[in-house]
């Protein structure tokens, strides 16, 4: 995605020092257990939302993308932290960055 894609709350994390994408993915696997979707997937924070929503690509080769709410604790029982898997960027856009963003602005 371009950064004028990008639509409030979102933004890109492009150009963010490597501590701060860093701590976002290790926090992510702190948080996921045995049983969790992303347990033991590795990730790389591409975008943050509003709060503790974070997106991010998996680097599992699949293209898909994950919306992660983490909750900023140790390691949590399944299904949190609550995720949604998207299947590509374009379809986390589709389908929840623009309807949010929509309520986001009313």
């Amino acid at each position: 995605m371009q950064e004028t894609d990008w639509l409030e709350p979102w933004t890109s994390t492009t150009g963010a020092r490597d501590s701060y994408l860093r701590t976002f993915a290790e926090q992510l696997a702190r948080e996921t257990s045995p049983g969790h979707a992303l347990h033991g997937v590795p990730v790389q924070l591409i975008g943050r939302g509003n709060g503790d929503d974070a997106l991010f690509e998996l680097l599992d080769g699949t293209g898909r993308v994950a919306l992660v709410h983490l909750v900023w604790q140790g390691q949590q029982t399944p299904p949190w932290p609550a995720t949604a898997i998207f299947a590509s960027l374009e379809a986390w856009r589709t389908e929840h960055m623009i309807p949010e963003s929509r309520e986001w602005l009313e």
